[in-house]
C-alpha cells in the first residue's frame, strides 16, 4: 500500500489550521491572479489551468455509460495535505468494478507534493488558486463529457477546498451536481495553545514564506490514521512527501476551516459526508454539527464508521465506505 501521510503529520496541522482559525483580523490582502484567455486545456496526463501552469492528473475510466458512450456520473478528487492523486486508487479501482457508469478524474494540487513547480511544493499564496485550478478542471472535465453529472470529492484538506469552491463560485461557473466529503477537518479550536497562537501569530505577520516542519510543532503526540498503522515508516520515502510548509499555507487552511460550518449552509446540491469514529482529528460531535448546518431540504446523507480512523480510503473499512459511496451515487438525485 502506497503511504502519503506521516503520523505526525495530522495533529500539528490541526494545532497550526486552530491557531488560524482566531487569527483573520491580520490576514493580508489576497493577490488573485487574472485568468489567462485561451490557455486552459486536458491532455491525456495534465492539464493547463488558468495561469497557464500545468498539473497532472489521474483518472479511472470505464468502457460503460449511456448509450452515447458517456458516464452517468463523473467524480472529481482533491486529496488532502501530504497527498498526491494516486491517494484515489482503492476508491477509482472500485468503481470501476462495481458501477462502472462513473468516470473518476484527480488532479494533483497546486503547492503539494506532485506539483511540477517543485519551488511552490509546500507553499500556496493564497487558497483562490485552489479553487480556481478546480473551476478550470471542472470545466475541462465538462467539456470532455458534456452529459455526465459531476461530483466534487474531498478528503480532509481537500473536503476544506472543494466547500470552500462551492460556495465562492464566481458568476459563469457551474456548480457541481454533488459533493463528498471525506475525514473533514471542522474542529480545530479546541486544539490552541496559547504560547504557539502567540508564537505563530508574530511569524505569520512578520514572515509569511517562513517554511516549517510539522514534526516541529510536535508535543509528543503520535496519532494513528489506519488500524494497522504502518504509514509512519513510509510517508519519508513517498516522492510527494513535503517536510517543511510555509506559514501562509497552514494558515490560509486555518481561515478556511473555521468557516466550514458556514460554507455548508450555502450548498444546494445532493452531499455525502464520510467520518471515522476513531479520527482524532475532528470529533464525531463536530463533525454531526457541521452536518447540521447543511440547509433544510438538501439531500443530505451522513455515513459514520465507529471503528475507522482518518485515512478511510485506506483503512480497514474502506470496502463498506466505497460500497456507501457507490449506492450513494446511484440514488443521487
Amino acid at each position: 500500500m502506497n503511504s502519503r501521510l506521516s503520523l505526525h503529520a495530522l495533529p500539528h496541522l490541526v494545532v497550526v489550521i486552530a491557531m488560524a482559525a482566531v487569527m483573520t483580523s491580520c490576514h493580508p490582502p489576497i493577490h488573485v491572479i487574472p485568468q489567462v484567455k485561451g490557455l486552459p486545456k486536458l491532455a491525456s496526463t495534465h492539464y493547463v489551468s488558468y495561469d497557464s501552469d500545468k498539473f497532472g492528473y489521474r483518472k479511472w475510466l470505464s468502457k460503460r455509460g449511456d448509450k452515447k458512450g458517456s458516464p452517468e456520473t463523473v467524480i472529481i478528487g482533491v486529496h488532502g495535505i501530504s497527498g498526491y492523486s494516486g491517494d484515489y486508487e482503492n476508491m477509482g479501482k472500485h468503481l470501476m468494478k462495481q458501477h462502472q457508469a462513473v468516470a473518476f478524474y484527480a488532479p494533483e494540487t497546486r503547492g503539494q507534493g506532485m506539483d511540477f513547480d517543485q519551488s511552490r511544493r509546500g507553499d500556496i499564496r493564497s487558497a483562490k488558486e485552489w479553487y480556481k485550478d478546480l473551476y478550470t478542471f471542472t470545466r475541462l472535465i465538462r467539456k470532455l463529457h458534456p452529459r455526465s453529472k459531476i461530483v466534487w470529492f474531498g478528503e480532509s484538506m481537500g473536503s476544506l477546498i472543494v466547500m470552500h469552491a462551492y460556495s465562492s463560485m464566481p458568476a459563469g461557473e457551474v456548480h457541481p451536481d454533488g459533493l463528498i466529503v471525506s475525514s473533514p477537518i471542522v474542529d480545530v479550536k479546541s486544539r490552541l495553545p496559547a504560547w504557539k497562537l502567540m508564537a505563530i501569530r508574530v511569524s505569520r505577520m512578520l514572515m509569511p514564506k517562513l517554511r516549517i516542519s510539522l514534526e516541529s510543532l510536535s508535543e509528543g503526540e503520535r496519532p494513528v490514521v489506519t488500524k494497522d498503522d504502518i504509514h509512519e515508516k513510509q510517508a519519508a520515502k513517498n516522492p510527494w512527501y513535503i517536510r517543511r510548509y510555509t506559514l501562509r499555507l497552514l494558515l490560509e487552511l486555518g481561515d478556511m476551516a473555521s468557516d466550514m460550518g458556514q460554507k455548508a449552509a450555502r450548498v444546494q446540491c445532493p452531499v455525502l459526508v464520510l467520518h471515522g469514529g476513531k479520527d482524532i482529528f475532528t470529533r464525531e460531535a463536530s463533525v454531526e454539527r457541521f452536518y447540521q448546518q447543511f440547509p433544510v431540504g438538501v439531500d443530505k446523507t451522513r455515513k459514520f464508521y465507529p471503528g475507522s480512523y482518518h485515512l478511510l480510503m485506506y483503512d480497514h473499512d474502506r470496502d463498506k465506505i466505497f460500497r456507501d459511496v457507490s449506492s450513494w451515487l446511484k440514488k443521487m438525485k
